[in-house]
């Protein structure tokens, strides 16, 4: 990608070595990766940071990635959100879905998947955006 392309930003939370560091090697060719290992890090990152998409582990050290999830929803940023877990089960995977995830994957995980799943979820924000730019502008430009 060159230097002036617009590059999606993706959060990447997740606390064990492995997968976070599989995930940040198919992404990163591809989008601005940030990575968090607890909750709270993740969340300063997206208070601080426009992140387009974030892909949560649901055993986090600090909080559930589930009550993460119900944080990033009431923060009130468009955040598409991608869960995965090593422990999975349908209430969670129920959970998730009702909290606004676009999917939930069981560990091991397909990483051809993931990015297939990311680069949905990021032409769906980039649409969502392009669809509320004239309200957002009218909404700032001077009258």
């Amino acid at each position: 990608m060159a230097p002036d392309e617009f590059q999606p930003n993706v959060l990447i939370v997740e606390d064990q070595e492995g997968p976070r560091k599989a995930l940040l090697m198919i992404l990163s060719s591809f989008y601005r990766i940030f990575t968090a290992e607890t909750a709270s890090a993740a969340l300063k990152i997206i208070d601080e940071s426009p992140i387009d998409l974030v892909i949560m582990d649901v055993g986090l050290p600090d909080i559930s990635g589930l009550e993460l999830l119900r944080r990033v929803r009431a923060s009130g940023q468009a955040v598409k959100v991608i869960v995965v877990t090593g422990r999975g089960s349908l209430e969670s995977a129920e959970e998730a879905m009702r909290l606004g995830a676009v999917a939930y994957l069981l560990k091991p995980f397909n990483l051809l998947e993931v990015l297939e799943l990311v680069q949905q979820g990021v032409k769906t924000s980039a649409a969502e955006l392009a669809l509320r730019l004239p309200m957002i502008t009218r909404a700032v430009s001077p009258r």
